[in-house]
This record gives structure tokens, C-alpha cells and sequence, in this order.
């Protein structure tokens, strides 16, 4: 089995790396973004909350694949701006996980009980420290499984980028199985390296989620 793989060990590592700038990205953006969104999501504005709802509930209710279709294929005909495979990669695999990751955020803030901003307010903070220094820090700390959840989606969902011929591990495993004839081998260890990272993954969460417990409690 080893002498079969060893070959194509450079490719498979060439292309988990490029799956893993992905999920990285996908990670680090929908983190970041999904915070205004989420934000938007519970503003008393309708200005800002209608369409806030509404690019949410499209993202979260359409496939992924349509979505990447739909970027690469209608979009330019649209707007006039046409984007390679690795960029509508990028642009999907962000717009898509801050939707999710929004309202895993407005969940966690309206976990958080009102007598805590209303202590913040008796204390003279101003609305970003009471948001920055009360709210999210409860927040995050509530929606952390999820978080966690939504990551370890986030890193098998780049498997479908292959199909835009994006050579991450995916589609890698694809050519080197259609080039070997040994499909059964070379899925089989993509699937290892995937249950590989998701078990780190997850590991790596549960380290953050008891470490956050036990600061609470100091």
C-alpha cells in the first residue's frame, strides 16, 4: 500500500495545503464578517436588517454547488466581472460560512441575559464596551460548540470546490485514482487525512472550550 501512495505524496500534499488556505480562509473571514452581519441581523432598522435577513437566508437555503455555479457562470454576465475557479472559491466558501456563522453569533447575543448590558450601562460604559468588554466575551463562550460544529463543516465542504477543477485534496485524489486505476486506495487515504484534521479539529476546540470553563470559574 505504502510503495503505491508514495509517488503521488507530493501532489497529496500540494493539495492539502491548498484545501487547508481554504478552510482558513473560509474560517477566518466568516469569524470576522459574521460579526457585523450578525449585528445587522438584530438592528431595529429595517434599512439594515431586511436585506441583512435576506442575504442570509439565501445563502443558508441554496447548495453550496448551485452557489459556485451561479459565481462563476451568472455572475459575470451580470456584473460584466469575470472571476477564476480560485477566486469564486474564495468569494463562496466566505459569503457562504458568514451566513451560517451570523446567526450562530445572533444566537449567542441573545443568550446573553439583558441585565448584563443594563450593569454595563450603570457603569457608564459606552455601547462598544459594553459590547466588546460584556456581550461577545458571554457570547463566544456560549456559541463555541457550534463554532466548532460549523468549522468541521466548513473543512469537508472543500471538497466541492472540485468540481470547479480547483486542485485541492479532492480533486487531486480524482486525478491520481483516474491516472493509478486504484480509486478504492487513494479516496481511502483522502478520507483519513479529512477524518485526520476533523478529529485535530475538534480536539483543538474542546482544549479552547475547557480552558474558557475553567477561566470563568477562576
Amino acid at each position: 500500500m505504502i510503495p503505491a501512495i508514495t509517488p503521488f505524496i507530493p501532489a497529496l500534499f500540494n493539495g492539502l495545503l491548498l484545501t487547508l488556505f481554504y478552510f482558513l480562509l473560509g474560517a477566518i473571514g466568516s469569524m470576522a464578517f459574521g460579526l457585523p452581519v450578525a449585528l445587522g441581523l438584530g438592528s431595529p432598522s429595517l434599512t439594515i436588517r431586511l436585506p441583512t435577513v435576506a442575504y442570509v437566508e439565501f445563502f443558508r437555503n441554496t447548495p453550496l454547488l448551485v452557489q459556485l455555479f451561479w459565481i462563476q457562470f451568472a455572475l459575470p454576465i451580470i456584473t460584466g466581472v469575470n472571476t477564476t475557479a480560485q477566486q469564486t472559491a474564495a468569494i463562496a466558501i466566505v459569503v457562504v460560512m458568514t451566513a451560517y456563522m451570523s446567526e450562530i453569533y445572533r444566537a449567542g447575543f441573545n443568550s446573553v441575559a439583558p441585565g448584563q448590558n443594563e450593569a454595563g450601562l450603570a457603569l457608564g460604559l459606552r455601547p462598544v464596551q459594553r459590547w466588546w468588554l460584556i456581550i461577545i466575551p458571554q457570547a463566544f463562550r456560549t456559541v463555541l460548540p457550534a463554532v466548532g460544529n460549523t468549522l468541521v463543516s466548513l473543512l469537508k465542504a472543500t471538497a466541492i470546490l472540485s468540481v470547479l477543477s480547483v486542485p485541492e485534496l479532492m480533486r487531486t485524489t480524482g486525478r491520481i485514482s483516474d491516472y493509478t486505476a486504484n480509486p478504492m486506495l487513494f479516496y481511502s487515504v483522502a478520507s483519513l487525512i479529512y477524518i485526520g484534521l476533523g478529529l485535530l479539529l475538534s480536539h483543538s476546540l474542546r482544549r479552547l472550550e475547557r480552558r474558557l470553563d475553567r477561566a470563568r470559574k477562576v
